[in-house]
């Protein structure tokens, strides 16, 4: 048992350096592609600004610049908002119907244990395996 306890935790092991190390290279080329995205993103303000700094006076160029971002960013607010709203009313939902079902089963059992003992360990045994296949593998997820 003891090489082969080993073995597995070895394969454990590298399988976690070989996973921390692809997270690491993955941070590393996200940041160095945000710096270029960021870059192009002030040279794309830039750029509207020279534009819009031809077709009006600079100090409205800016203000039309400063006006889009907000917008912008609220709508991108809003958006954000709406996904939490909609998440918590999902997971809500996920945590009622899981307390139908618990409460669905020990008022099963509690009703059977009176009267038949012998059939309610059985039953009791049989739902916690249904309920365990009923779950799915994404909702041990805790948001």
């Amino acid at each position: 048992m003891g090489p082969l306890a080993a073995m597995l935790s070895a394969l454990v092991v590298t399988d976690v350096g070989v996973t921390v190390s692809r997270y690491k290279r993955n941070g590393a080329m996200w940041a160095v592609a945000s710096l270029f995205f960021l870059t192009a993103y002030i040279f794309a303000l830039v750029a509207g600004a020279i534009y819009l700094s031809a077709l009006y006076t600079p100090l409205k160029a800016t203000l039309i610049l400063a006006a889009v971002s907000i917008v912008i960013g609220l709508i991108i607010i809003g958006i954000m908002y709406a996904l939490n709203a909609r998440d918590k009313r999902l997971a809500a939902e996920k945590r009622r119907r899981s307390q139908a079902q618990t409460t669905f089963a020990i008022a099963t059992a509690l009703t059977l244990f009176r009267k038949q003992p012998l059939l309610a360990a059985g039953l009791a045994v049989g739902v916690g395996t249904v309920l365990g296949l009923m779950r799915k593998s994404g909702d041990n997820n805790r948001s």
